[in-house]
């Protein structure tokens, strides 16, 4: 077995949307994870989603107190009233060796988003004021199709005269 190096700094192993993520005894749970489009019928739009990440912790960074945000920019790169923040600590396990890391899962629910126009946005993660993740996401705006009214008892389907 090859050993892999051991990762020095934070960085994140997943950062991404999901419609419902939640983290329970140190696992992420995700239900319509990673999507990166969304489809509105007219701006603005209002939707509620959660946004999810694992954060590698290498060794040295354990037993400290370290920040978090993750904050969301549209297409011209201004930044939204969203805005989540937090503080975390991990320890040590009794059975960790030294240079053992460990996954830290963060999920948020983001309420009530309001897309002002369609287009690109990006979720921005920083831990301890360093961007550290990016994910990339488009609100689009669909166009419905209109429904042929149901057909009458006993007529027949043909084309329209």
């Amino acid at each position: 077995m090859t050993e892999q190096p051991i990762a020095t700094d934070i960085y994140a192993e997943a950062f991404f949307t999901a419609d419902h993520g939640a983290v329970e005894n140190g696992k992420l749970y995700v239900n319509g994870g990673f999507w990166n489009r969304l489809g509105f019928p007219s701006y603005p739009a209002v939707y509620s989603f959660s946004i999810c990440a694992v954060i590698h912790i290498p060794w040295r960074a354990h037993h400290q107190s370290h920040s978090f945000a993750i904050s969301f920019e549209d297409a011209d790169g201004r930044t939204t009233p969203n805005r989540l923040e937090g503080e975390f600590s991990t320890g040590t396990l009794p059975d960790m060796r030294p240079g053992d890391s460990t996954e830290f899962p963060i999920a948020a629910q983001v309420g009530n988003f309001v897309f002002e126009r369609g287009g690109d946005y990006a979720a921005v993660l920083q831990v301890d004021r360093t961007e550290i993740k990016r994910w990339r996401f488009r609100a689009a705006q669909v166009v419905g199709f209109q429904m042929m009214p149901p057909s009458q008892p006993g007529s027949t389907p043909g084309p329209e005269a």
